[in-house]
């Protein structure tokens, strides 16, 4: 066992192919097509484009860039689709760094496994089963969400930051074709006062943020060294004056530790997100709070910018913790068509726990069909990526995970236009 893993150490530390790698300047701008699959939402249609701009040739920052601006537009096969622009300078602004972001997403097929993760039962044969025609674990989920991050350095690598996001979000009951509408675990929530009549179909609120960063990493999207770190307050006003106002400690580590040069990077992300006080609605749950929105959502404990492996939004809290672990290994490093290219293989294992539940008592009370009594203070998933990266920004990656337990998932695939963390 030993003898073989060092082998495959030592094969991914060969050099196939490589060149000496020249810096970039002027305008870059791939747009490319986006095929890309996840387990639940399907395959998924549509565009994605970076655009970078790294300065004069006499000038340039590569392979850091000194505009940045992305859009991505997909219709995916389940029933969903969203439009995303996405924007970020440290120059627009002197001294400021400003990261801009929009996104529009209609899902009419979203998940919705109830409170609390576990504590919720889970019956697979009733999830989009066309054969009874049940998508009970469904819920039609519509939001907008615009928002703003300034940035300033205090000394060094650490900076102050203060944001802001406005979100509406609409919701209902699915109705699907070829699916029996009116019977979904949203419903019996609502009949159960476990989701409340004036939060039932959404709302409209505003986030306030503000906090600390510490960034010392060579790369922006793709590190192989330093520390990547935010501890911020949010405050979250119920612009529909229903009294959902609340405020969350956000806090995320990530490290990026080179093993081998260029070949072997081991990179970890520690994170947190906790109410501290307030009412905070059924529909925001879910949501993860973080200072920019690269992405068009980041939702529940389950998906592919949280906890790989697991169903999308499998874990819904008003607090959680996770980490994400991972050994990022490079076989492939070669230039072609003026473009430097690299090709990875990552093992990774990630962990999650709820550290503040959501409305558990009164799940309890409404028995079985609501709660069960299963302990599972650490949920855990693991499997493998794969990675195609482009001039150390443009990415596309692949992972095949499963969670540890078979109520949180069986086996889940993900792909996206970027690394996890």
């Amino acid at each position: 066992m030993k003898k073989a893993f060092f082998i495959s150490i030592a094969l991914f530390s060969v050099t196939f192919a490589v060149a000496q790698e020249k810096a970039k300047s002027g305008w870059s701008f791939l747009p490319m097509p986006d095929f890309s699959y996840n387990s639940d939402l399907g395959m998924s249609l549509g565009a994605w484009g970076d655009i970078f701009y790294y300065g004069t040739p006499e000038n340039t920052v590569y392979p850091n860039y000194i505009h940045h601006a992305g859009f991505t537009g997909a219709y995916a096969t389940k029933g969903s689709w969203y439009l995303h622009a996405f924007y970020e300078s440290e120059h627009l602004i002197p001294g400021i760094g400003l990261k801009l972001s929009a996104t529009y997403r209609d899902v009419s097929t979203n998940n919705f496994y109830g409170y609390n993760g576990i504590a919720a039962p889970y019956d697979q044969a009733r999830d989009m089963n066309a054969e009874t025609r049940e998508a009970y674990y469904t819920n039609d989920r519509r939001f907008f969400r615009a928002a703003a991050l300034a940035q300033g350095k205090i000394a060094g690598r650490l900076s102050w930051m203060g944001g802001a996001v406005f979100r509406r979000v609409h919701i209902k009951d699915y109705s699907l074709k070829n699916y029996d509408s009116g019977n979904s675990l949203y419903l019996d929530y609502i009949d159960n006062n476990l989701i409340r009549a004036d939060e039932a179909g959404g709302g409209t609120s505003l986030d306030l943020k503000a906090g600390l960063n510490y960034d010392s990493r060579n790369y922006p999207l793709s590190p192989s060294s330093g520390i990547y770190s935010d501890l911020y307050l949010v405050s979250n006003f119920d612009l529909g004056g229903k009294g959902y106002n609340y405020g969350q400690i956000v806090a995320d580590f990530r490290q990026y530790l080179t093993l081998l040069p260029e070949r072997i990077v081991f990179a970890y992300h520690l994170a947190l997100q906790h109410q501290l006080w307030g009412n905070i609605p059924f529909y925001n749950i879910n949501e993860l709070a973080t200072p920019e929105y690269r992405y068009e959502e980041f939702s529940g404990l389950g998906s592919r910018y949280s906890i790989r492996g697991y169903r999308y939004n499998r874990i819904s809290a008003a607090g959680y913790a996770w980490g994400n672990f991972e050994l990022r290994c490079t076989p492939f490093i070669f230039d072609l068509w003026k473009q430097h290219i690299e090709l990875l293989a990552i093992p990774f294992v990630d962990l999650g726990a709820i550290t503040r539940t959501y409305r558990l008592e009164e799940q309890k009370l409404l028995g079985d069909k609501f709660y069960q009594d299963i302990k599972l203070p650490v949920m855990a998933s693991g499997g493998i990526g794969f990675k195609f990266q482009m001039n150390h920004n443009f990415i596309i990656a692949v992972d095949f995970a499963k969670a540890f337990n078979p109520q949180l998932s069986d086996f889940m695939i993900g792909m996206a236009s970027s690394y996890i963390f």
